[in-house]
């Protein structure tokens, strides 16, 4: 094994660590931790589908605990809208230039980290319609298909249509389950699952299970508040590397 290897297997654990860690206080948010960074080490086309496969992984193990709190009627336009979206991400994953991909991708992380910095207000609960959810669907696959990070969207839209907080959870994590099974799989079928990918995957997986770990037990010892404050720093900060790289 090239010491080469061994160095971006370290990096992308460190980092892998801190986006589960995050996600598992706040419960959303590894892709918009992972991706920005290790976009600055690995190209995107590496990134996001290493992406996908750890998100299936953990909401895969969560999905048993959370099923029967589902809001199937829902979930289940948005995921149509993921399906289109995410077929039309993936084409644009890969045919459009990676430099490109990263400034867009950046200055979308820039634009989201100062919204979540400044608007930390509870969001008002206005119930919107099922066809809104298709569309925060199909922006979500189509973002999640090119640069992975298909989250903002569905979470911006479940906020304002779910009151309890248990349903609004649960719904997220058969969202993303069904999402990046669906990526994965239009992954291998257009030859971007590779063995580099799956060695990087297997790699980091400790640093997953760890970080999960240890982000449940801590998730009471700081406001939300003040951590999704310093999520957003970090956000602003990989957003800004990433489109100057």
């Amino acid at each position: 094994m090239s010491e080469s290897f061994l160095l971006l297997a370290t990096y992308g654990s460190v980092v892998v660590f801190v986006a589960f860690f995050i996600r598992s206080m706040t419960g959303f948010g590894s892709a918009l931790i992972s991706i920005p960074l290790l976009a600055l080490l690995f190209d995107l086309k590496v990134v996001v589908p290493l992406e996908a496969i750890l998100e299936v992984a953990i909401s895969v193990l969560l999905l048993r605990a959370v099923y029967h709190t589902i809001d199937r009627r829902t979930v289940l336009p948005m995921m149509v809208g993921v399906a289109i979206g995410a077929l039309l991400g993936v084409y644009g994953l890969s045919t459009v230039e990676t430099p490109l991909l990263k400034r867009v991708f950046g200055v979308a992380i820039m634009g989201y980290a100062l919204y979540l910095y400044r608007d930390q207000r509870p969001p008002r609960y206005q119930p919107t319609s099922l066809g809104w959810g298709f569309t925060a669907g199909l922006g979500g696959g189509i973002i999640g298909g090119t640069v992975g990070t298909s989250g903002p969207p569905y979470v911006i839209y479940l906020s304002y249509r779910l009151r309890d907080k248990s349903v609004l959870r649960a719904t997220l994590i058969a969202l993303f389950a069904f999402d990046g099974l669906w990526r994965v799989g239009l992954f291998t079928a257009t030859g971007l699952l590779t063995g580099e990918i799956l060695l990087m995957t297997a790699a980091v997986i400790p640093a997953l299970v760890l970080g999960t770990w240890l982000g449940h037990r801590a998730h009471f010892n700081i406001s939300q508040r003040r951590f999704m404050q310093l999520v957003a720093v970090v956000l602003g900060v990989a957003g800004f590397l990433l489109f100057v790289s």
